[in-house]
């Protein structure tokens, strides 16, 4: 479930350098990231990325920046470098540490390196919770 005050992108097309289509207003959203709450930023693919010579890549980070036009942003962390054949369904995730965002807005920046993505869509957004339940077998048979 995505929080939509929390989501930078929903299946949006980035085949060029370029910030996300939302950014996140910290004072609105009501958030204090790292704050006794382990927050995580994700970045998945939606639509698999794919380019000419397969030699592409985009890289996702996270900005912040005191103003919503964001006149001056800084870069807080990279959140994952995807290669030019990168699947429907990849992901990379960061945990945000405590004091690590100082400023009001954030927003995900994505770079691409030799620049001929044809297709590729991500949903970048940050929530409270790691994916990171496992179904393990019962242990017994019947």
């Amino acid at each position: 479930m995505l929080d939509k005050q929390l989501t930078f992108d929903e299946k949006a097309q980035k085949l060029t350098t370029a910030a996300s289509t939302d950014s996140i207003d910290l004072a609105v959203a009501e958030v204090t990231l790292g704050a006794g709450i382990k927050a995580v930023v994700e970045s998945i693919v939606t639509t698999a990325m794919t380019d000419s010579g397969n030699d592409s890549t985009m890289t996702v980070t996270l900005e912040e920046d005191d103003n919503s036009s964001f006149s001056s942003p800084t870069t807080v962390a990279t959140i994952g470098v995807f290669a030019a054949t990168s699947a429907a369904g990849t992901k990379k995730s960061i945990v945000i540490a405590p004091d690590t965002v100082s400023q009001r807005y954030l927003r995900a920046k994505y770079t691409v390196a030799n620049g001929d993505l044809t297709t590729g869509n991500f949903t970048t957004y940050i929530h409270i919770n790691t994916d990171s339940y496992h179904a393990y077998p019962s242990g017994f048979t019947a």
